[in-house]
């Protein structure tokens, strides 16, 4: 079955099957709910006509991917098939935790003597409402649950269930976490609430226990099924484990800091003479302290399995890289936050010293989100970019690995572009302002606009001009490096004679790589018990690697540095995934496969990677980023009220 026809096949069966299945919740509300508002008739035949479209359509495409799972080992192990599988699961069994949540919450509210309608969930439903929805939602969980249990007892290879499956199980993660989360904020909020007004709602304490009731032994048997699951080594050491611990580590961080911020903030208000009363202080707190309390706890035990996971990589080099780019995300959210905090210091200077705004209403409340936003994110910044900096500093080979690191490249030219822009911005705005007062649209708040802006410009050219040298020494320590490392690699090229690929590998290893020493040794010319000791990594085209002369065979056999094979067409020999290059394309390969030998760096075997993989990957640190300068600017926002 081919991916599109796969594709439409459980793609009908998945739309089907909640036809089908809203049809029998209906059909069964009716039955015994009679009582809810509306027409029977409707009802009825609302239901009726779900079931009767949707059975026929669901059995008929269930049973057509049914018959090729069964006929064929790659159509059940497809990716396709285990994300339908688990996605069906996921639809299914989220509606019963949803309607448990709903039934608790109602119980709970209702124990508080609390209005029912303000409940988190299903403030509207009834009892059989929740329960025919548990119902119904489990039975077909429970058939697909079988099917999966048949598939995994079959399944080889299983990579793709694994991976499958290993996304469900955080989903699973990330959803109890969620309601964890948000019980504790309600819990914790009241709590505040309560300690200062006799008054308060009682709403927010059992939808936050409610919550917890449910969230709390989900997140738990999640939680320990997926580190059960780390026994494997596929498990402890995926990529989705390590993206979920960072992203829920720095998902902490940050809104901890935030949390942070705005404390810092009403208190600095207090200390520059705002009237506050206690209550008042308890207020305007207890919002960030009830989500920064529970996340703090986040960021502290999934930091805690996330140094644990990295800790566990046997190579040093890789382990390195993880602990980078945590610290990169951090030290740029670190450092976007303090160029907002000392821009919005110099600002209220200068509105200070000519005269604009009052203290006691908008100089005052700019003075204080300023100072807040420096005292939260001056330090972040210093704590993360220090260490990576003494680390892109040493003269090791950690150091090294250190400035050439992508992460580090990607963060320096990010600030760059960014600078760049906000320089060309504000250098616009300072010439806008100029241009219209030498025209006669002078404004009123001439000199005030016209300082603002220029003070951004300088703060931009500032971490501008910072970076840059940072880039620049980077760069050029690199190529020192480099070039030792080059010079203390020497290469031979073996040459068959048969064309001149040997040549064109030799010319293109001297231009990518000047200073590494190479040598073109002809076969007829003899080998040297010389060569075989300082010699660091050999060059063999195709015809010569699968059929060697004895005397090469024999020094091959005795050499002990890297053996790089260069394909070529051979008569009897078929090089499967060898993509047709031109001679120099071959050459470019192998000179770039040898640089990176020289340079400590892995060779990936096969083909050019994909463009496209190219393009995902870029597109998932856009994503990133963008995802962190979202928590960034709402932790601003919230800090500046």
């Amino acid at each position: 079955m081919s991916t599109v026809r796969r594709l439409y096949f459980y793609a009908v069966t998945i739309v089907s099957m909640e036809v089908v299945l809203w049809g029998l919740i209906g059909l069964a509300r009716e039955t015994f709910s009679p009582d809810v508002i509306g027409s029977t008739a409707e009802r009825l035949a609302r239901a009726l006509s779900l079931i009767l479209v949707g059975v026929p359509v669901f059995v008929g495409h269930w049973w057509g991917a049914q018959r090729s799972a069964q006929n064929d080992m790659d159509e059940r192990t497809s990716g396709v098939r285990a994300l339908a599988l688990y996605g069906i699961l996921l639809g299914t069994l989220v509606p019963v935790a949803q309607n448990g949540l709903a039934l608790v919450n109602r119980l709970f509210l209702s124990i508080f003597d609390a209005p029912i309608r303000n409940a988190v969930i299903g403030g509207n439903q009834t009892i059989t409402d929740n329960l025919i929805g548990m119902v119904m939602n489990a039975l077909i969980a429970a058939y697909f649950i079988h099917i999966l249990r048949e598939d995994w007892k079959v399944v080889h290879p299983s990579e793709t269930f694994a991976d499958v499956r290993r996304l469900y199980r955080y989903l699973w993660v990330i959803y109890g976490l969620i309601m964890v989360v948000g019980g504790l904020h309600q819990v914790i909020s009241y709590i505040f609430a309560a300690s200062v007004y006799s008054d308060v709602s009682l709403q927010a304490l059992p939808n936050g226990i409610s919550l917890l009731v449910v969230g709390l032994p989900l997140w738990v048997m999640v939680w320990k099924t997926a580190q059960d699951a780390l026994a494997e080594a596929g498990e402890r050491f995926s990529m989705l484990r390590l993206g979920i611990l960072y992203a829920l580590a720095l998902a902490g961080v940050i809104t901890v800091l935030s949390s942070a911020g705005v404390v810092a903030n009403v208190l600095l208000r207090w200390i520059f003479g705002e009237s506050f009363t206690f209550s008042q202080i308890i207020n305007d707190v207890r919002g960030a302290l009830a989500i920064g309390i529970p996340l703090g706890g986040v960021w502290a035990y999934y930091g805690h399995w996330l140094a644990r996971d990295m800790a566990q990589v046997s190579e040093a080099p890789r382990q390195a890289g993880m602990r980078r780019l945590y610290f990169y995300i951090l030290s740029l959210a670190g450092l976007v936050a303090s160029f907002v905090g000392i821009g919005s210091l110099l600002a209220f200077l200068i509105h200070t010293l000519l005269g604009f705004g009052t203290w006691a209403g908008f100089l005052r409340n700019n003075l204080a989100g300023a100072l807040a936003m420096l005292l939260v994110s001056l330090p972040l910044w210093l704590l993360t970019w220090r260490p990576m900096q003494a680390e892109a500093l040493g003269m090791d080979d950690a150091g090294d690995h250190a400035r050439r690191s992508m992460v580090r490249r990607v963060y320096l030219y990010l600030v760059l572009f960014s600078t760049v822009i906000g320089g060309m911005a504000s250098a616009v705005g300072m010439l806008f302002i100029l241009l219209s007062a030498l025209l006669g649209s002078r404004s009123n708040f001439f000199l005030r606009d016209l300082l603002d802006v220029l003070q951004l410009f300088v703060l931009f050219v500032l971490f501008l001009a910072y970076h840059f040298q940072v880039l620049r020494r980077d760069g050029s320590q690199a190529e020192r490096a480099l070039a030792a490392k080059h010079a203390a690699f020497p290469v031979l090229v073996f040459d068959s004679g048969v064309n001149g690929l040997s040549q064109a590998i030799e010319e293109a290893i001297q231009k990518q790589t000047p200073k590494l020493p190479v040598v073109r040794q002809s076969i007829e010319n003899g080998l040297t018990a010389e060569a075989l000791k300082t010699t660091k990594a050999v060059v063999l085209p195709g015809d010569l690697a699968v059929a060697p002369p004895e005397a090469l065979r024999v020094w091959l056999s005795q050499f002990n540095g890297s053996r790089l094979v260069v394909p070529r067409e051979t008569p009897g020999w078929v090089w499967p995934g060898w993509p047709r290059r031109s001679e120099a394309d071959t050459a470019r390969q192998a000179a770039n496969a040898v640089r990176h030998l020289a340079e400590g760096q892995e060779v990936r075997s096969g083909g050019a990677s994909s463009g496209w993989m190219t393009v995902v990957y870029i597109m998932a640190a856009l994503f990133g980023v963008q995802l962190a300068f979202m928590l960034l600017a709402l932790a601003i926002s919230t800090i500046f009220g």
